[in-house]
């Protein structure tokens, strides 16, 4: 429980990072912070049920879009400022950093696996 505590978290500082590089006004930060963790959390409960990384990614960043729509709506802001932050968290990081990690030792067989999942 608690691992899911920090990476909705993570998934909240991340956006907010992104946000802030990509120069967001103030008043819509919170915003952007919140399509983060949102995003995070779906692709947390798709992964729970069972689903694939390829489908729960899909779902989730069907979340960030239609959360982006929503704010757009109600921020009158383009919609491209908060699904950016938003999909933040489903840059496959750790996946591309071990494919390349196990291709440089040369382990094919896994350097392919973890090619697939990213």
């Amino acid at each position: 429980m608690i691992s899911y505590v920090i990476q909705v978290f993570t998934a909240l500082m991340g956006s907010l990072g992104f946000a802030i590089i990509f120069k967001m006004k103030r008043r819509h930060l919170a915003a952007a912070c919140i399509g983060g963790g949102t995003t995070w959390i779906v692709y947390l409960l798709c992964v729970h049920f069972g689903l694939d990384i390829f489908f729960s990614n899909l779902i989730a960043t069907l979340f960030a879009s239609a959360y982006s729509e929503i704010m757009r709506n109600l921020c009158r802001t383009p919609r491209t400022v908060f699904v950016i932050p938003a999909v933040v968290p489903l840059i496959p990081g750790s996946s591309l950093y071990y494919a390349m990690s196990e291709l440089v030792a040369e382990n094919e067989n896994l350097a392919a696996e973890h090619g697939v999942q990213t």
